[in-house]
């Protein structure tokens, strides 16, 4: 989504990757905190160069881009999965999966990934995550800026109903809900063009118009 903006259009970025992320993770001496300092200081720096801060924020991301606008400020919020809560074992009816969707998983071969990734993370690394997303859930009508969020309905890491709740308490804010899309929405080429379109339309609305006949095909679910 980055890489399709940045071709469109012209402006300043940040782009914090957290410690221990990236191709090859290494959770080993980092901690919750230093991932949100890392995010925190990314958006300190593109304040200090522009009049207006958007943040797009994916998963843990997202979570960290509210905490920030609830204190921040912060213009546009663009919240893609975000890690409002994270899926219990004793809770998977949270998630809402029907039967199709599973086999949609299967698919496309995303539990493949999924399990690879797996085998590098460490218990101590799963609780850092879980006390950094209780440390950094934001007030959602604290939030002023104007937010979308976007979220796949067949997401088996963070239960879309999580941005369903966030949604009716926040100001300012739009959810889309994207038939047989995963967590990692940019899997696909086809999930990847849905989220190019929905972001561009968001970020910026003057080409809202040429935009209006480029989704063709695929389900979104809008909310008000």
């Amino acid at each position: 989504m980055f890489r399709y903006l940045k071709s469109r259009y012209d402006f300043e970025y940040e782009f914090p990757v957290y410690p221990g992320h990236g191709h090859h993770l290494d959770f080993n001496s980092v901690t919750g905190d230093d991932w949100y300092e890392e995010a925190h200081e990314a958006y300190e720096a593109l304040s200090r160069k522009v009049d207006k801060v958007y943040i797009v924020g994916f998963s843990m991301g997202g979570l960290f881009a509210s905490h920030i606008a609830q204190y921040d400020q912060v213009d546009k919020l663009l919240l893609i999965a975000p890690a409002f809560e994270y899926t219990h074992i004793n809770r998977l009816s949270r998630l809402n999966l029907r039967p199709e969707g599973l086999g949609e998983h299967f698919k496309l071969k995303t539990m493949d990934v999924v399990r690879s990734r797996l085998t590098k993370l460490s218990l101590q690394a799963f609780n850092e995550f879980r006390g950094i997303v209780d440390a950094k859930m934001p007030d959602y009508g604290k939030i002023e800026a104007e937010t979308l969020i976007v979220h796949g309905k067949i997401d088996l890491l963070v239960p879309y109903m999580s941005s369903v709740e966030a949604q009716k308490k926040m100001k300012n804010c739009r959810l889309e809900l994207v038939e047989d899309a995963p967590h990692i929405m940019s899997y696909t080429e086809e999930h990847q063009h849905t989220l190019n379109i929905i972001a561009e339309r968001f970020l910026f609305p003057e080409r809202k118009e040429f935009l209006s006949n480029c989704v063709n095909g695929v389900s979104i679910e809008k909310l008000y």
